[in-house]
């Protein structure tokens, strides 16, 4: 399957390359020149329709909604635009009022997910705020709501994201560490790290960068200036979430299901009955590309990239969470509990005794 998925990797690749090479060249080859009259109608269907067309084929089709070849129309539309010179575009006007009238209903259907969402929110609330009792994680509860009152889509996943990247970095500055109860036992995984060191010196990196880039973008072009300033500030807003997420996410584990979420970026839940054995991990401090495909890396950044402590290992391959509604499936994680030995013991104890009542 990992090979299968270079090969289509490189194919894919190596056709987007083609296509809009051999368009570029073709304006700009003094020995190409004069192009023929109706080079820019080719030049619109090779972005507008075998570029999403090669899209689809290779990265969309069973994975995402037929939906998301839209945007890449558009995209394609506005990079035609910058291929093609001034002024050829003349004979064709009628192409835009075409993708502005696509854009439109590409995001009407966005605004129409969005009005079901607050049509559906006080029953959202209200299920957040009675799953309390549960898993005490504001994602965990968040997903929970969102899913049993509306279906699922990539618009959700990605203000399930936002919500949460937004709540963490602004809102759960009070907020409190989730203590062990009779449900379930807690383990925190950043104490004995210098993760938070780490993401402090990316901060002050960042906002070092966005004032000096600023200053000199804006001698340039204004416009690029701001928007590179918004996306570093958006950066610095991720940076804060993640800090607080992982201060405020520790591993959880029940009689059935272990929940893990480090920081904003990843989570998984597995169930007890899907762990096949949890061990010290012994193995190479670098994985392989293959190896590295199949396991969750859930160690925390830090300044001397140590080993991970523990190894979990599962039967089956298990969907882990990413941002915007991304996944991905290992069959091994790796982490590093602050109390790695006492983590491994509450572990083999809840699986023997899920042995036990099978």
């Amino acid at each position: 399957m990992l090979s299968i998925s270079k090969t289509k990797r490189f194919w894919f690749l190596f056709l987007l390359t083609a296509v809009v090479g051999s368009n570029a060249l073709a304006y700009r080859l003094d020995a190409l020149q004069p192009v023929p009259k109706n080079m820019v109608l080719g030049t619109m269907l090779d972005f507008m329709l075998v570029i999403p067309l090669l899209t689809y084929l290779f990265n969309i089709r069973k994975k995402y909604s037929l939906k998301y070849v839209l945007p890449v129309i558009i995209i394609g539309f506005y990079t035609a635009n910058l291929i093609v010179p001034d002024g050829l575009y003349s004979s064709y006007s009628f192409v835009p009022i075409i993708l502005f009238i696509a854009e439109g209903i590409f995001i009407s259907l966005e605004l129409y997910v969005v009005y079901k969402l607050l049509t559906k929110l006080p029953a959202v609330m209200k299920q957040f705020k009675l799953s309390q009792e549960g898993i005490p994680i504001f994602q965990y509860r968040l997903s929970s709501g969102l899913a049993n009152h509306l279906k699922p889509s990539r618009t959700l996943d990605m203000f399930s994201t936002e919500l949460s990247i937004w709540y963490y970095s602004l809102f759960s500055w009070k907020a409190e560490l989730p203590i062990a109860s009779t449900k379930y036992r807690t383990f925190t995984f950043h104490k004995k790290t210098s993760f938070i060191a780490v993401y402090i010196m990316l901060i002050h990196a960042l906002i070092f960068e966005s004032i000096g880039f600023h200053w000199l973008l804006h001698n340039w072009s204004p416009t690029v200036s701001v928007i590179l300033l918004m996306l570093n500030l958006y950066g610095l807003i991720i940076f804060m979430a993640e800090i607080q997420a992982v201060r405020l996410c520790p591993i959880i584990m029940t009689e059935k299901m272990l929940h893990m979420q480090i920081g904003v970026m990843k989570q998984i839940s597995i169930p007890l009955t899907q762990i096949k054995s949890v061990h010290i991990y012994r193995g190479p401090e670098k994985l392989s590309k293959e190896k590295a495909d199949i396991t969750l890396d859930a160690v925390l950044p830090d300044f001397i990239k140590e080993k991970p402590a523990i190894e979990i290992e599962c039967y089956t391959p298990q969907e882990v969470k990413l941002m915007y509604g991304f996944t991905k499936k290992v069959t091994k994680i790796h982490l590093s509990p602050d109390e790695p030995h006492l983590f491994l013991e509450v572990c083999q104890e809840l699986l023997s005794k899920d042995g036990e009542r099978e």
